[in-house]
């Protein structure tokens, strides 16, 4: 379903980016955790204004004043964060395919950003661990290449971003060896490129 500029059937961006003879190999989302610690503040917030609303019950204070403020200020500035939290959650992914690296981040109803990151582009992969890889998710981390300013593309809560990380290692050797030019060997012939039958994998 579309709404605005966030799309929740995330198998239509797939699909918007997918090109003849290009194949996904993973697609992969985003820790629950990363939700839960997202809306930490938030909680705290509402924990706080409604403990102001209490005292305010039990001191007689102007409750029609209290009251409006304190949802006002809980609706406006609280739960719009909560929403933007979950809809990053819920609809943000990796999909990894035999030609690029797609990174979907979806922030509200208003705000989407994709971007597509081209093999060619990527010069390494690395990962690193988060809160000791208690809870099988890290921060998986793209160098791209000298000719893009050498930047690092940083994604936190993957789950198991070992895995992932490997696979995108993979693939970008693959994608490499099929691009390097073949040099035939004297007086024969190059041998044909070997065909590569990526399998789809979903990370939970």
């Amino acid at each position: 379903m579309r709404i605005f500029a966030l799309e929740t059937d995330i198998e239509k961006i797939k699909a918007r980016f997918l090109h003849a003879g290009e194949s996904e190999v993973l697609t992969t989302r985003f820790h629950f955790l990363s939700l839960l610690f997202a809306v930490v503040p938030e909680i705290i917030a509402t924990v706080v204004l409604t403990a102001i609303f209490i005292v305010g019950y039990i001191y007689e204070w102007p409750m029609v004043w209290v009251g409006g403020v304190t949802f006002g200020f809980w609706f406006l500035f609280i739960l719009s964060r909560m929403i933007k939290s979950l809809i990053d959650w819920m609809f943000d992914f990796i999909m990894i395919t035999t030609d690029k690296v797609l990174m979907v981040d979806q922030t509200s109803i208003f705000k989407r950003e994709i971007k597509p990151i081209h093999l060619e582009n990527i010069g390494g992969v690395s990962t690193e661990t988060q809160f000791w890889d208690i809870f099988r998710f890290g921060s998986l981390r793209l160098h791209l290449k000298e000719g893009l300013g050498g930047q690092d593309l940083t994604k936190k809560y993957v789950p198991y971003a070992g895995r992932v990380a490997g696979i995108l290692s993979d693939v970008v050797t693959a994608y490499q060896r099929k691009r390097r030019p073949s040099t035939p060997p004297p007086g024969g012939f190059a041998p044909a490129p070997r065909t590569v039958h990526p399998t789809v994998v979903t990370v939970p």
